[in-house]
């Protein structure tokens, strides 16, 4: 197979062999697609910086079997994320990893992810941003969620009421309790996802709880990455702002 000069976004990449990169990238037209990148790494080489994470580019590939080779790399976009929105770029980017096959096009996810790269590009809020690209990722792959009628008896979503989620259930009206497997979500949190517009911090909160209730059983048992290095990143934050424990060594009573 050749392919010349086809949108796509750089998903991840890693060093192979001495001079070269395997670059796995999420083409519109193609779905995710492993590429060699045969002496990328070389001082000297004309794609040097330029197959970097989330960046947004035209490539060109040719060979057959799981893995091309890359024959031309032309810039359409790149990105300056950082903090949060660079971290919440290499969740999604994970997301698409884990959730898609290779060379199965999606070009629906293709355009979310592109629209949620840009929007963070533009000082969009992470929290926010990913709910809608999270909605979208599921309802391309088929495990959407019921976000404007119960699953149990078709009712329109109030946003005035309250409603519990669970994968194997679906949305149904909140009873007195929540279920161990299921999580609350409000009526207005609902109502926000389908509008893409929340009306305050509780139903961004509701909302990346029922996302990622919904995105788990799909994941296996293997953690994204992104996750557990924001969670190492944030704890060490916590730590270095933490006061420091006082020092007694000089007063009181010594053994």
């Amino acid at each position: 197979m050749r392919v010349d000069l086809t949108p796509v976004i750089v998903l991840h990449r890693r060093a192979w062999r001495d001079t070269s990169f395997i670059v796995e990238a999420f083409s519109r037209e193609y779905g995710r697609i492993g590429l060699v990148a045969k002496g990328a790494r070389r001082p000297k080489s004309r794609w040097r910086g330029l197959l970097e994470p989330l960046a947004v580019l035209q490539l060109s590939w040719s060979g057959r079997g799981e893995l091309y080779t890359l024959t031309d790399v032309d810039t359409v976009r790149r990105h300056t994320l950082a903090g949060n929105a660079l971290m919440a770029g290499f969740y999604a980017s994970e997301l698409v990893m884990r959730l898609t096959a290779r060379d199965d096009p999606h070009a629906a996810i293709h355009d979310s992810l592109d629209a949620l790269l840009a929007a963070l590009d533009n000082g969009a809020p992470a929290v926010v941003a990913l709910r809608f690209f999270e909605r979208d990722l599921l309802d391309e792959l088929g495990y959407g969620v019921p976000l404007d009628i119960t699953s149990d008896t078709g009712e329109p979503v109030d946003a005035a009421l309250e409603y519990v989620y669970a994968p194997e259930l679906g949305l149904r009206l909140r009873s007195v309790s929540v279920g161990e497997d299921e999580v609350a979500i409000p009526g207005s949190a609902l109502h926000g996802l389908v509008n893409g517009r929340f009306a305050g911090r509780a139903d961004v909160h509701a909302a990346r709880v029922l996302m990622q209730t919904a995105i788990a059983p799909h994941l296996g048992t293997q953690p994204l990455k992104s996750v557990q290095t924001l969670k190492a990143m944030q704890a060490f934050k916590a730590s270095a702002a933490a006061p420091a424990e006082p020092d007694n060594s000089s007063s009181g009573d010594r053994s």
